[in-house]
């Protein structure tokens, strides 16, 4: 790369002369000036709060931290949620092996995405809450309950038994808005 560029240069030089060659470097010396703020160098690197949205978390960075912290989950209005605790993920559908085959939740509402199944001493019936799983941020409502959600339980309502029996079993942290008040 850098024979190519020589091999320019002396092209260049030999075309137009040194003085234009030397005009051009200070043309583009001085764009660069009026484009880069003077003190852009003085502030590059520090900083003392910012935010970024990934994968539907908000994280934080301040600068006390070196990377950023996945582990401040942020619901819609920007506040830091509240930890519940770790919860067994299941998946259930309106399927007669899932559930009595009504389609009627606990609360007395048809059975729809976004609606989970917790034990209501835990989380009481339409409290919403926040699932993270992997870098998702899953947002649902507390519709239902069943006789085998028993303490840290949640059992996800998806359409289909072929997608419960898909998206399996696994743990994750569940969150709840900072002023939702918990049994």
């Amino acid at each position: 790369m850098l024979p190519a560029i020589l091999k320019f240069f002396k092209g260049y030089l030999k075309r137009f002369g040194i003085l234009t060659a030397a005009l051009s470097i200070v043309c583009l010396f001085l764009f660069f000036a009026a484009i880069i703020p003077a003190n852009a160098f003085q502030t590059a690197g520090t900083f003392d709060y910012s935010q970024k949205y990934v994968g539907g978390v908000h994280l934080e960075m301040n600068a006390t931290s070196e990377a950023y912290d996945a582990s401040v989950p942020r619901n819609a209005a920007g506040e830091k949620l509240k930890l519940v605790g770790t919860f067994r993920v299941t998946h259930y559908c309106p399927c007669t092996i899932c559930t009595f085959g009504t389609g009627i939740t606990a609360s007395g509402k048809k059975v729809a995405v976004g609606m989970i199944a917790a034990d209501w001493k835990v989380l009481p019936q339409g409290t919403k809450v926040y699932i993270k799983h992997g870098d998702a941020l899953l947002e649902k409502v507390v519709e239902d309950k069943g006789g085998a959600i028993n303490g840290n339980d949640i059992d996800v309502f998806v359409p289909t038994h072929s997608q419960a029996l898909a998206m399996g079993v696994y743990t994750a942290e569940v969150y709840v808005d900072p002023e939702t008040v918990l049994p």
